[in-house]
């Protein structure tokens, strides 16, 4: 079966904040396989890792967020992907780091990004942040898949405040064309209202990166019925194994069909995968 692993994060090692890499990188066996011992990621093995466990194509995500996870510049997705076209990646914006958001998020879109990741978690700051309503109108207007860190994060700095679901509501109700995927899915204390938003609004989808997928349908109990809405990812490198989700959702969903929609179908049908 093809997969598409939409939720993979990128960027040298030493980019990232400490707790971010003792909390969630290191938890995953990847580390030796993409960086050098000085820490640099290493693009070619990157993909190499990734397509080892069976994946065919993938989201890649930078993040500018000092104060928390660290700053992985849009640089670092462009370096994977020249060298594995088949990984695509998105741009990140964060209006409390970058001084011309628009500008910042142009260049990265000439740069190749085909899709935009917020993360107000860990740039501290609202999803409805009225800085962000010019790139909002440009990803509507244009159809570029609009990708929301939804839910807590562990991570040292992170305010919890500034995942609020209501937040959210207000963009997707102020942009309802605008193709909106919720990461993670609201992961820690909003399941629910993460569920209820793909259930009422036609544009919104969730990603299941960083959840173990054997308890999906306790998050999620309409996943299934809704399974033209729900994306594979696994927030790698911090994942036990992607082969290994992959695997558990399978014993989970037992159908094929829905299978292929989550892993491989909707993906493509957002992103444009080998258009």
């Amino acid at each position: 079966m093809r997969l598409i692993d939409v939720h993979i994060h990128v960027g040298n090692r030493f980019e990232w904040t400490e707790p971010a890499k003792r909390l969630w990188m290191d938890t995953g066996p990847y580390v030796p396989a993409i960086f050098d011992n000085a820490g640099n990621q290493l693009p070619q093995q990157y993909g190499d890792a990734i397509k080892k466990e069976g994946v065919s194509g993938g989201i890649l995500i930078p993040e500018y967020s000092p104060m928390t996870a660290g700053v992985m510049p849009f640089e670092r997705a462009r370096e994977i992907h020249k060298r594995h076209p088949e990984f695509i990646p998105v741009a990140n914006i964060n209006p409390n780091y970058h001084h011309d958001v628009f500008e910042a998020f142009e260049e990265q879109l000439e740069g190749g990004a085909k899709g935009l990741k917020i993360h107000p978690i860990h740039g501290l700051f609202y999803a409805n942040d009225q800085r962000l309503y010019p790139l909002y109108a440009k990803c509507e207007q244009e159809g570029l898949p609009v990708m929301f860190h939804a839910g807590t994060s562990m991570f040292k700095g992170a305010r919890m405040r500034y995942s609020d679901p209501y937040t959210f509501d207000d963009v997707i109700s102020d942009f309802p064309e605008m193709k909106i995927i919720l990461c993670h899915g609201g992961r820690g204390f909003w399941y629910h209202i993460a569920e209820f938003m793909v259930k009422r609004f036609e544009k919104v989808y969730i990603d299941i990166s960083g959840l173990p997928p054997k308890n999906l349908l306790q998050y999620f109990p309409s996943m299934l019925k809704f399974s033209h809405k729900y994306l594979f990812g696994t927030d790698f490198p911090g994942v036990p194994g992607i082969k290994r989700n992959f695997d558990e959702l399978q014993i989970l969903v037992k159908d094929d069909a829905v299978m292929e929609k989550i892993c491989f179908k909707n993906a493509c049908e957002l992103f444009g995968f080998w258009k």
